[in-house]
């Protein structure tokens, strides 16, 4: 999985995360490393492109949500781009889901303002 830190706007760090294939539990731990190095290194503004992200396990979804509350504890959030159709019913079949949805990378990234 590809993670890319990027200057946001007014000098806020904003990481991109590109994950790909099936987000299983086990790919999650693989996620999850890198947001507790985000959360560690003070870095607490995520987008997740999900474009190329073929599946999401339903446990995912809840454990994603655990983590967008922490970032959110701490001044931040996490926000998904290029969601497929596919991809939003599942998130949409759990139930409750707090993310921001946004069409690109653009759009999420003006939104930390």
């Amino acid at each position: 999985m590809k993670v890319q830190i990027v200057e946001g706007i007014k000098n806020k760090k904003v990481s991109f995360f590109l994950p790909s294939g099936e987000i299983n539990e086990g790919e999650f731990g693989t996620i999850e490393v890198k947001l507790k190095g985000m959360i560690e290194a003070g870095d607490f503004n995520i987008i997740i492109d999900l474009s190329r992200v073929t599946h999401m396990n339903y446990k995912v979804v809840g454990d994603l949500i655990e983590y967008q509350k922490k970032f959110k504890d701490f001044g931040g959030d996490i926000k998904l781009v290029n969601v497929s159709p596919y991809l939003y019913n599942i998130l949409r079949l759990y139930g409750f889901y707090p993310f921001e949805i946004y069409p690109s990378r653009r759009a999420a990234l003006k939104s930390f303002v």
